[in-house]
């Protein structure tokens, strides 16, 4: 599958099936990310966590579901079945965003690298900001001293056929 074949096919998949995706794959897939380009070349900045530890897993998704109670005032439930998690942190950068942008890339990379080997993906902002908000949780996920989750993502294999949605971004030409 060629990289434009790859965006066009890449989708949000929240329900996946048991089998876990294999180490040859995510190994692929964590090469696509350390690939991305950053920041004035700030790889340093850079961490991704790779969980496939259920009982961490779980975790994950109990903390994740607290957070979307604190903020809307309803559960939603975030475990999806996905058996791998990868999450990319960053330390505090020279300029504000940058962080944000950096990390947005390195996961881009990892999820279209995941379609192009036929594994699904969704990526997540509610998970990271629960391990963010969980001391315990971060060390047990051994995220570095410095470092903040910003992004994750779950990958795995869908449980049923999703399609694809057509999305269109507004463009103003000056």
């Amino acid at each position: 599958m060629n990289t434009l074949e790859a965006i066009a096919k890449r989708k949000s998949t929240r329900n996946y099936t048991s089998e876990q995706i294999p180490e040859e794959a995510l190994a692929v897939i964590l090469k696509a990310g350390s690939a991305a380009p950053v920041a004035m070349a700030k790889y340093d900045s850079l961490h991704i966590t790779v969980v496939q530890t259920q009982q961490l897993l779980d975790k994950i998704n109990q903390a994740t579901e607290e957070v979307f109670f604190r903020l809307l005032g309803e559960r939603r439930n975030m475990d999806f079945g996905a058996k791998t998690l990868l999450f990319v942190s960053s330390k505090e950068v020279h300029r504000p965003g940058t962080d944000h942008a950096n990390a947005g890339i390195v996961m881009e990379n990892m999820v279209l690298a995941a379609t192009a080997l036929g594994i699904d993906s969704v990526i997540l902002g509610g998970a990271p900001a629960a391990v963010a908000a969980d001391q315990e949780l971060m060390k047990e996920l051994g995220i570095p001293e410095g470092f903040r989750p910003l992004l994750g993502c779950f990958l795995g294999y869908g449980a049923e056929e999703t399609p694809v949605k057509e999305h269109t971004i507004s463009v103003n030409r000056v």
